[in-house]
C-alpha cells in the first residue's frame, strides 16, 4: 500500500514537471518564430507590428486608432504568386503618408512597413556610396546600383533604418542583408511608423554637395525619380522576390526584404 501510495506521488509530481516543460516551450517557441510565426502578408498583423511607437506613447490612443484604421484599408498586399510580402502602405505617386497625412508633394518612392529589427536586403548589386544619420530621416543608405536596363542610373536610397550592416565603399549582392529596421522610431520623418522608404534616383549628391540648394535628400533629382515599379526583375509593376539559386539580368530589381514561399 505504502508502494502504490510512493508510485502515485512520483506520478503526481511527473505530471507538474511535464507540464512546466512544456510551457518553457511554447514560451520558447514563441520567442524563436518571431517574426516567422505571422503571414508576411497579413495586413492587420503588418499594421500592428509597424506602429509600435504607440506602445510607448499611450497618451495617443486616438491617434493610433486612426493610423491603425488607415493601415489596414490601405496597406497593399503586392505578394507574386507563390510567396509572401511586406505589403507597401504608401506607394509611388501618392500624395498620402504612411500616417494619413496629405503630402506636400507626389511620394517619389515606395513605403514597405515591417517588423522591428526585420533585415533589408539590397535590390541589386552595387556599391554603398554613403550611411548616415540624418536629423529627419534616421539611418539611411545610399547605394549605386550601376545602369537600369534602359540605361538610366540606380542610385537608391533606404531610408528610416535602424541599422547598418555594411559600410562605406562596400561593394553588396543582390539579396544581401544590409541593414535592419530600427526598433524604435526615434525620426519625424519616420511618421511614428516603422517602414522602408525605397526611392530610385540618378544623381547622387557628393557630402560637399550637402549644403547646396537641391542636395538636401542625398540626391539631386528627389522629385524627379525613377519609379521602382519599372524595374522590377519579372517585369513592369510585377513584384519580384530575391531567390537564391535565380540568375537576374543586371538593370532590374527585387524586393527589399526577404520574401516567404507559400505552401504549394
Amino acid at each position: 500500500m505504502k508502494l502504490v501510495k510512493k508510485l502515485l506521488f512520483i506520478n503526481w509530481k511527473s505530471k507538474i514537471i511535464i507540464v512546466f516543460i512544456c510551457l518553457l516551450l511554447n514560451s520558447y517557441s514563441n520567442l524563436t518564430l518571431g517574426d516567422e510565426s505571422f503571414k508576411l502578408n497579413d495586413i492587420p498583423v503588418q499594421c500592428e507590428k509597424s506602429l509600435e511607437w504607440y506602445i510607448d506613447n499611450p497618451e495617443y490612443k486616438g491617434e493610433y486608432t486612426r493610423v491603425f484604421e488607415y493601415c489596414k484599408k490601405y496597406a497593399k498586399d503586392v505578394s507574386p504568386k507563390g510567396f509572401e510580402v511586406n505589403p507597401i502602405l504608401s506607394d509611388y505617386g501618392s500624395m498620402s503618408g504612411v500616417n494619413t497625412r496629405p503630402r506636400d508633394n507626389i511620394h517619389q518612392g515606395i513605403d514597405i512597413i515591417g517588423s522591428d529589427s526585420q533585415p533589408v536586403i539590397a535590390i541589386a548589386d552595387g556599391k554603398v556610396l554613403e550611411t548616415t544619420v540624418e536629423d529627419c530621416w534616421g539611418a539611411t543608405m545610399i547605394v549605386d546600383h550601376g545602369e537600369s536596363i534602359d540605361g538610366k542610373k540606380l542610385i537608391t536610397i533606404y531610408g528610416h533604418l535602424g541599422e547598418f550592416l555594411v559600410n562605406e565603399n562596400d561593394y553588396v549582392k543582390r539579396g544581401e542583408i544590409i541593414a535592419k529596421l530600427p526598433k524604435k522610431i526615434k525620426y519625424r520623418c519616420m511618421a511614428r511608423v516603422r517602414h522602408l522608404h525605397l526611392q530610385i534616383g540618378q544623381q547622387y549628391c557628393k557630402k560637399e554637395e550637402k549644403d547646396n540648394w537641391g542636395c538636401k535628400y542625398f540626391i539631386k533629382d528627389f522629385y524627379r525619380s525613377l519609379n521602382p515599379h519599372n524595374y522590377w526583375a519579372d517585369g513592369p509593376n510585377n513584384i519580384s522576390c530575391f531567390e537564391e539559386n535565380k540568375n537576374f539580368v543586371k538593370g532590374v530589381i527585387t524586393y527589399p526584404f526577404a520574401c516567404k514561399k507559400t505552401m504549394k
